[in-house]
């Protein structure tokens, strides 16, 4: 018989070892769907028979149009999340329910709340949190106003007119302006959904706290066992953990972009993070995070960096016959070189979150006391005007008259 219902999860190379943990655990509960990982790299028909067992769909299959300058604008997981909406789509016109899943996530149960939910409603979504906090740590209230209201690690639509055309509003954003520049108010394919639930009547937001636990709802509920049954606040039950920014090594840490809770600090929970850390090493976690993401290079291997994408998406518009930026003989690459952007000096950096700022001092010491010099030079009045518009000044993209064409 044929079925009726898939998931999908979407990742690079080095998440590979998550995918499969999260794979076998979605089936292991839904043993009659299918199940499809999303490579965001080249394809290499030697890694796809190394994880046989797997149905991959290699991201150059998904059908976007101008791939690879779409490719070239975005970052890893600025990308990994833009192409969602398209993924959702290709796998909406063969079944007739599909989530999206991060590749981060664990099952823990059939995920009837939302196939019954699915059953009359087109979309599915759960909010980060059902309680407000506003106390200082991070996430908060706050945070969720820059980030979004709704964690799209997880998502799920029903084959209906009213979905597509959410997913075709969706992506349209996404590959327009899925940036991650919370400055102006941007949080990759995430913040979009904010505004959903006004525009598609009968999508649903689903109040489950068994739903997408994770770090940023961790402070309204609490893990306990039962008969080897994992529940919520001693009475729901466990459906999917979201282990967003977990480090395998640490896991009593619960994640490393929260302050909220010191390590060890939630006992409740010791438990599953560690049985999840031993799952991703039994998957040779740490033979793939290594691996290095294929669209962070030219084709002649050399490293794009992140301003370098941030400037093409300023000057796109002149280069826009460039069907594939990758190119040695790009247009783009020469552009880069001609303007520093590109040199085999540079090489690739770790993502920065809230708290490497400290690693920043010189670089602060040096704005502030060219800021305190603005301050002089124009007064008051005008340094608060001036001040307001820098959020939009940051964005590398606003910044075309600093490169040219």
């Amino acid at each position: 018989m044929k079925t009726q219902s898939a998931a999908v999860t979407i990742c690079a190379k080095n998440y590979i070892a998550k995918a499969k943990v999260l794979r076998e655990s979605y089936l292991n509960f839904h043993v009659n769907h299918d199940f499809f990982i999303v490579l965001m790299d080249r394809k290499d028909k030697e890694f796809e028979l190394l994880h046989s067992e797997c149905q991959f769909i290699w991201v150059e299959d998904v059908g976007i149009d101008d791939f690879y300058q779409y490719a070239f604008m975005f970052d890893i997981i600025e990308f990994s999340t833009n192409v969602k909406p398209s993924v959702l789509r290709k796998l909406l016109l063969r079944y007739e329910q599909v989530l999206y899943i991060d590749p981060d996530i664990q099952i823990f149960d059939v995920l009837s709340p939302v196939f019954n939910a699915l059953n009359d409603s087109s979309i599915v979504i759960t909010p980060h949190t059902l309680t407000p906090i506003l106390d200082g740590k991070h996430p908060d209230d706050s945070d969720f106003l820059k980030f979004g209201a709704y964690n799209l690690g997880f998502i799920g639509v029903s084959q209906c007119d009213e979905a597509f055309s959410f997913l075709v509003w969706w992506s349209d954003r996404c590959l327009r302006l899925g940036f991650y520049e919370p400055q102006l108010g941007l949080a990759v394919d995430q913040k979009w959904i904010d505004l959903a639930p006004a525009y598609f009547p009968t999508l649903k937001i689903l109040r489950d706290l068994g739903l997408n636990v994770s770090f940023w709802n961790l402070h309204e509920r609490h893990f306990s066992k039962k008969n080897e049954k994992w529940f919520v606040n001693e009475i729901q039950p466990l459906y999917f953990v979201h282990f967003s920014s977990f480090d395998a090594d640490f896991p009593s840490a619960i994640a490393m972009k929260q302050d909220r809770f010191v390590s060890g600090e939630r006992e409740d929970a010791l438990e599953l993070y560690q049985k999840y850390a031993n799952l991703l090493k039994l998957a040779h976690v740490d033979k793939y995070k290594s691996i290095p993401y294929s669209f962070d290079y030219f084709e002649d291997g050399m490293y794009i960096t992140a301003t370098m994408r941030r400037f093409y998406c300023a000057v796109r518009d002149s280069y826009i016959d460039d069907v594939n930026p990758f190119a040695k003989e790009s247009k783009v690459r020469a552009f880069g070189e001609r303007k520093g952007l590109v040199s085999s000096k540079y090489s690739a950096a770790s993502r920065q979150n809230f708290k490497d700022i400290a690693s920043f001092g010189k670089e602060l010491k040096m704005i502030y006391f060219i800021l305190k010099i603005i301050l002089k030079l124009v007064g008051p009045v005008r340094y608060f005007a001036l001040m307001r518009l820098l959020p939009n000044l940051s964005s590398i993209r606003s910044q075309r008259a600093v490169i040219g064409k």
